[in-house]
């Protein structure tokens, strides 16, 4: 799969990647990067199977260590090097359910339609399939400063937060199986997500449930059936 084009919708802000790839002492975004990687190195290791898709910041290998055989990396930008293919995170050319795990560094916070693409994440996951965020907290030193107009961010950046996260996870059926937070300054205040979704078990129907009721059954039924009464014969009356 590697070098085909799947196709382009703009969707990502195309400065993550360079501010994620800063040098020296004082890139804002070097602490950022490495307490990113760090969860993601752990947290990928013990999830198994067949596919797995990295959605944004391919800057950022966030599969180095899964241990799933077929992973992709997925970004808007012919010009990204990094990616494998090249699809708009809101729009994935997958079909329903085929991914054991799908990573969103930083993708909610940098994509201009974040509830599109959870949208796309719970549909292409497997039942049990996990998908593992990072973002920036909005009740955040840099969260504040950025909605105040600060620079310190990417341009481009809209921050979803984790408070609107938990809610859309939990209206998409997927679970939280851990959550870490990091108020450093260094780090900006990042979270780390991990959901699951979930196996929606079908309660079977009876179909004695389906069974329209008799009119003497209805609570207001007028007419109630009259209850039998024995057969009795009249007494036989003695000769005087």
């Amino acid at each position: 799969m590697s070098g085909q084009i799947i196709g382009l919708a703009p969707g990502l802000a195309p400065a993550l990647n360079p501010w994620l790839e800063q040098t020296g002492t004082s890139a804002v975004g070097l602490a950022v990067r490495d307490w990113t990687l760090g969860r993601y190195y752990h947290a990928v290791q013990d999830i198994f199977g067949y596919h797995a898709l990295q959605l944004g910041a391919s800057s950022l290998e966030t599969l180095a260590n899964s241990r799933i055989a077929h992973r992709w990396v997925a970004a808007d930008s012919t010009f990204d090097a990094n990616a494998t293919f090249f699809a708009n995170a809101s729009a994935l050319p997958f079909f329903e359910s085929t991914l054991d795990l799908v990573t969103l560094p930083f993708t909610l916070d940098a994509h201009s339609d974040p509830d599109a693409v959870l949208d796309e994440v719970a549909r292409v996951l497997v039942p049990e399939g996990r998908a593992v965020f990072v973002g920036f907290h909005k009740l955040s030193f840099w969260g504040i400063s950025h909605m105040l107009g600060a620079k310190r961010l990417p341009e481009g950046i809209q921050i979803y937060g984790k408070t609107r996260l938990l809610d859309s996870l939990a209206e998409l059926g997927l679970v939280v199986d851990s959550v870490e937070s990091s108020q450093s300054p260094g780090h900006g205040g990042l979270y780390f997500l991990v959901a699951r979704k979930r196996v929606m078990t079908v309660k079977p129907i009876r179909r004695k449930a389906w069974r329209l009721p008799s009119w003497s059954e209805l609570p207001l039924n007028p007419f109630p059936n009259p209850t039998p009464r024995p057969n009795l014969k009249p007494p036989k009356l003695k000769p005087k």
